[in-house]
């Protein structure tokens, strides 16, 4: 054999040797790679069935969806038939899901907080129920599951809501209630892992997560009252369901209740803007009626004049008349002025006693051009005339006075 033909064997030698190595060292993927591109439920694969603690092994998955979101690689003991509380949690994997629905994760083995028989468990982010794949922990304790008769309902659950209020509720703010959930235990094993789920939001199918936790242990034939204090979302109103969830490795259960809520002091301020807006453009109505009332009274007035006041038309004076004022009301009387110590003349009434009209005297009071017998206006007051002084009809006797007396 020449040289040549001994060159090319070496290297195809080397060749071989090095595809060798990388199909060992892509083993654990092979099968997910395959798998890509095929529809079905999730899948999950281990690099191997048996591992010793402290021993690296490989985990891949297909079919999973959405991309993007993540799954949890966890080890858990008594096949996790309670889920989380069989699972190490100190000792956990997180994957993402990649392009055409497969993770790759990696997680060294340890003891579950259970005995064996053990299993890779992988969920995703809120989901209690996923895929499991068989491990076999070399020297880890080995316990068979205990069969039991797992009755159709092993929980009873019924829900009611105690109602609460606050002062920002009544407008539109946060609404606290209080979730009264009834438990009993109609196993006929004790519940020592059950886990409490509780969701709120409109609807029969609420998805607003309140709270997850587990509960304590409940005994066979048992029934606890547990309190779920959940706030109802700002600015919200109509109705509104809390449901809960009750989960064991015998099953699950659940109940839901229902309550209103509704901003009755945003409603109250509302209708009272509203009244305040008709009642002012009611008085706004009344002052343009009133407004236009005036306007078309002032408009007949300024037409017809005066209301209520007759015109006086004017009088003519008598022609000839002496002192007469034109456009008066008549003749002015002439004034005669009465001689130095003459008494005026007045109007005599001789009022008899039977009561008869008064008699006239003629020529007494009256003013020239006027009828005889016609007494005008008031009499003229007479001039004053000096008293005499007086004088007793009889002497009157003068009187004595007593002594000392001046």
């Amino acid at each position: 054999m020449s040289d040549g033909h001994r060159g090319l064997r070496a290297r195809a030698v080397v060749v071989a040797v090095v595809v060798a190595v990388a199909g060992l060292s892509l083993a654990p993927y092979g099968a997910v790679a395959g798998a890509t591109g095929t529809a079905g439920p999730p899948q999950v694969k281990t690099s191997t069935p048996a591992a010793s603690v402290g021993e690296r092994v490989f985990v891949t998955g297909s079919g999973w969806s959405p991309v993007g979101e993540t799954v949890l690689i966890q080890i858990c003991g008594q096949d996790a038939r309670n889920y989380s509380n069989d699972c190490n949690q100190q000792n956990q994997y997180t994957a993402a899901i990649r392009a055409g629905g497969i993770f790759y994760g990696a997680l060294d083995v340890q003891l579950p907080p259970t005995p064996c028989p053990c299993v890779f468990s992988v969920t995703t982010p809120g989901s209690f129920t996923g895929v499991k794949v068989p491990l076999t922990i070399v020297g880890a304790p080995d316990v068979p599951i205990p069969t039991q008769a797992v009755p159709a309902h092993p929980v009873a659950l019924t829900a009611r809501i105690q109602s609460g209020s606050s002062v920002s509720s009544w407008f539109g703010g946060p609404r606290p209630v209080t979730l009264m959930l009834t438990v009993a235990n109609l196993s006929s094993v004790a519940l020592q892992t059950a886990t409490l789920v509780v969701h709120v939001g409109h609807g029969p199918d609420p998805t607003g997560f309140v709270v997850a936790r587990p509960m304590a242990a409940l005994a066979v034939g048992s029934t606890r009252v547990v309190q779920v204090p959940v706030t109802i979302p700002p600015v919200t109103y109509g109705q509104y369901t809390v449901a809960a969830q009750v989960i064991t490795g015998l099953g699950s259960a659940t109940a839901a209740a229902t309550t209103t809520t509704y901003p009755w002091g945003l409603l109250v301020v509302a209708l009272a803007i509203v009244v305040g807006l008709v009642l002012m453009l009611v008085v706004l109505r009344r002052r343009r009626r009133r407004r236009r009332h005036q306007a078309a009274v002032l408009a007949i007035a300024s037409r017809v004049g005066p209301i209520g006041v007759a015109p006086v038309p004017p009088v003519e004076a008598v022609p000839g008349a002496a002192g007469a004022v034109p456009g008066g009301p008549g003749p002015v009387p002439e004034v005669v002025p009465a001689s130095a110590g003459a008494v005026p003349e007045t109007v005599q009434w001789a009022v008899p006693d039977d009561g008869a009209v008064p008699e006239v005297v003629p020529g007494a009071g009256r003013a020239p051009g006027h009828p005889t017998g016609t007494p005008i206006g008031p009499a003229p007051v007479p001039r004053a005339v000096p008293e005499a002084p007086w004088v007793p009809d009889h002497p009157v006797a003068p009187v004595d006075q007593p002594a000392g007396v001046r």
